[in-house]
């Protein structure tokens, strides 16, 4: 097995190296990754089909209109007549389904015209639930946008939790590399020391220290070798393509860009923003609003014009109606007062009438009732455990933060100490106060020491993102 001598471990962690690897800055790697993750693009897809059928719900939602030129008849002879039956028919759903119809009958004959029947109609709902569900029905619209917004966003912030987490287990690797090398120099110096003392090449001492360099040496070549292959399977992530040889001096992978990041204050954020909170108040309030526009009493009224009805010989009415219902019971009246005579000479006005009646329709809506309160009580329950949640996590975050921030403070103390011994031993080993092996020794903790506290900058940006995770703007 091919030994790694002490000379070629002290050159790892000098600045003169023969393999450099250049690194691509983070903050563009980060860019990189995310514009290749194919569910950030399915999700603005997502975003722009929410957007267009909020249009549509706005335009179903908003005013109607159409008009229709009904069944054209043309008949040819001798005596041939062209018959067609127009209409207009128009709602405004926000006012109380406000309609107007108006639809008639138009012949030629002989080159002729006549209008042989024509009507016009205003209808107005006085007691409904329609207004209120087209309101529902445009903040389900808008949710669906603002969802898929916040879908699109979060996903971002995962994938950028993500994008850290990897750089983190890169630097855990090259860590692991820096402590094994630091444990083949102790050993190093282990072995050394049975030389000195005489021990033949065949004595158990000599043996036992000697396969102790060596398995640690493996388990080097092995540690390096795997850091080789995440670091290119990183960048094969992010559309970049790396070549690392095993000679490369490991402490030139180690990204010196990671971004220094304020910790992000979770008492900034309300609890009405906790995204489980404000999904189930916005569940509960929507119910509400359901519930609270189904009525047991329902009233419409309608009033029009209608020439040459056929209900009353063919004269011109004024005509107004009713419709009502409750539980079950259906009531519509109508009454057509004659402006003219008809072809049969009758003035007198006529009345319409008709009553329908749905025995279920009582012990169903009792039903509903008690469906209703458990579905009330279901809601709030949902409500109190968002609320109970939420402080737990604000708790367990407000934790880890501090955490954080003493191993923050920790490493920060250990670098500078660490540093200012490498430069102190690097003095006394150019002067020869002390061995190569004292030198690299040190040089080795300041490294270690650099990369815990890059992974702890690391460690604050991920609580950033897991803070924001839990919270809705």
């Amino acid at each position: 097995m091919k030994r790694i001598s002490l000379a070629v471990l002290a050159a790892i962690f000098t600045i003169n190296i023969l393999n450099a690897v250049e690194l691509i800055p983070t903050q563009e790697l980060l860019a990189a990754y995310l514009e290749r993750d194919s569910e950030l693009k399915n999700l603005a897809l997502e975003l722009q089909k929410s957007k267009l059928n909020n249009e549509l719900t706005q335009i179903d939602k908003g005013f109607y209109l159409k008009l229709s030129s009904g069944d054209m008849t043309f008949t040819f002879g001798d005596n041939s007549s062209f018959k067609v039956y127009p209409g207009v028919n128009a709602t405004l759903p926000q006012y109380n389904n406000l309609g107007l119809n108006v639809n008639g009958q138009m012949s030629v004959q002989d080159g002729q015209a006549s209008f042989d029947s024509a009507s016009a109609a205003i209808s107005v709902d006085i007691l409904s639930s329609n207004k209120t569900e087209r309101e529902i029905s445009l903040l389900k619209a808008q949710r669906s946008v603002l969802e898929a917004e916040r879908n699109l966003t979060s996903k971002a912030v995962e994938k950028e939790k993500t994008f850290y987490k990897n750089i983190s287990s890169i630097l855990s690797s090259i860590l692991n590399i820096v402590s094994k090398k630091n444990s083949l120099n102790d050993e190093y110096i282990e072995f050394e020391k049975i030389k000195l003392q005489g021990y033949s090449k065949t004595s158990s001492s000599y043996i036992k220290e000697e396969m102790k360099v060596l398995n640690l040496e493996h388990e080097l070549e092995v540690a390096i070798h795997s850091l080789i292959i995440d670091y290119k399977f990183f960048y094969f992530d992010c559309g970049y393509e790396i070549e690392i040889p095993e000679d490369t001096d490991f402490t030139q992978l180690i990204p010196d860009d990671i971004p220094v990041v304020e910790a992000v204050d979770i008492n900034n954020y309300t609890a009405e923003n906790y995204k489980q909170i404000e999904s189930n108040l916005w569940n509960q309030k929507l119910n509400q609003m359901s519930r609270d526009a189904a009525r047991d009493f329902t009233l419409s009224a309608n009033g029009g014009y209608t020439y040459k009805n056929s209900t009353t010989g063919n004269s011109n009415t004024v005509d107004a109606g009713v419709a009502a219902a409750y539980q079950g019971i259906g009531l519509n009246a109508g009454v057509h007062v004659p402006v003219s005579s008809g072809d049969s000479g009758a003035s007198s006005p006529s009345v319409s009438l008709g009553i329908t009646y749905t025995p279920n329709t009582f012990k169903k809506n009792t039903i509903n009732d008690q469906l209703t309160e458990i579905e009330i009580e279901q809601e709030q329950m949902k409500v109190d455990s968002a609320y109970t949640d939420y402080e737990e996590v604000v708790r367990e975050m407000k934790i880890q933060l501090e955490d954080i921030k003493w191993s923050e403070e920790t490493n920060n103390k250990n670098y500078k100490m660490y540093a200012d011994v490498e430069k102190e031993m690097l003095d006394y080993y150019k002067r020869g106060f002390i061995s190569e092996r004292d030198y690299v020794s040190a040089t080795i903790n300041t490294i270690q020491s650099k990369v815990k506290g890059l992974i702890n900058r690391i460690d604050l940006i991920v609580y950033n993102d897991e803070v924001k995770a839990k919270f809705v703007e």
